[in-house]
C-alpha cells in the first residue's frame, strides 16, 4: 500500500542553496541519505499507509484549511540534530518558532485524527532534513556546519506520495493553497 505524508516544499533556490551549503560539510561520509534538492520539505505530519478511500477523504477535509490559514513567514535558524550527537540519525535544518506554522500542524493532525487515522503523533519539530541514516565512517563536527538566518514564505502545502525507488522520491499528489495565495 501506498505510503504518505503532509508537507511543505522548499522553493527550488533555497533548497540547492542547502545542498550547495551541504556538500562543503561532506556528510555523504557520515550519513547514507542525503535528499535531492527537489526532496528538500518541511514535513507537517508523516500518514504512512493510507486507504485510497480513506485518502480522499482527506484532501476534501484538508481543502477546507486553505481558508483558514494565511501565507505564512518561515524563518531558517541554524544546523541541528537528531540523536546522538556523536553519531545523529539526523542532520537537519532548524526552523524558528512560529505560531502560525504550530497551529497549521495542528490543524492538520486534527483533521487526519477525525478520520481516525494512524498518525505519526510524536512532537512537530519543524524542521528541513539534510542528511539521515549515520553510516558511522567519520566523525560529524556540527560546529562547523551553520546556515544564515534567511526567510521564506509559505504559500501552500501538500499531501506527497513516497516512491522510495524513484529520485526525487516525494509526489505531490494534492496541494492546498493558503488563503491569499496564488
Amino acid at each position: 500500500m501506498q505510503h504518505y505524508f503532509i508537507g511543505i516544499k522548499l522553493p527550488k533556490d533555497l533548497a540547492q542553496q542547502l545542498v550547495d551549503l551541504r556538500k562543503g560539510w561532506h556528510l555523504e561520509r557520515s550519513h547514507k541519505r542525503l535528499p535531492v534538492p527537489e526532496d528538500l520539505h518541511i514535513t507537517l505530519l508523516y500518514l504512512g499507509a493510507v486507504e485510497s478511500d480513506l485518502l480522499q477523504q482527506l484532501l476534501s477535509q484538508l481543502d477546507s484549511l486553505s481558508q483558514k490559514f494565511s501565507p505564512i513567514d518561515i524563518t531558517l535558524n541554524g544546523v541541528s540534530i537528531f540523536g546522538n550527537p556523536l553519531t545523529p540519525r539526523v542532520v537537519y535544518t532548524a526552523i524558528e518558532e512560529q505560531l502560525s506554522l504550530q497551529l497549521l500542524q495542528k490543524a492538520v493532525l486534527e483533521k487526519c485524527l477525525s478520520l481516525f487515522l494512524q498518525v505519526d503523533k510524536k512532537p512537530f519539530v519543524p524542521h528541513i532534513t539534510l542528511a539521515k541514516k549515520w553510516s558511522g565512517q567519520h566523525e560529524m563536527f556540527l560546529k562547523e556546519m551553520d546556515i544564515e538566518k534567511q526567510s521564506f514564505s509559505i504559500t501552500d502545502f501538500s499531501v506527497y506520495a513516497i516512491n522510495p525507488r524513484e529520485t526525487p522520491s516525494y509526489q505531490a499528489i494534492h496541494t492546498i493553497f493558503l488563503s491569499g495565495s496564488t
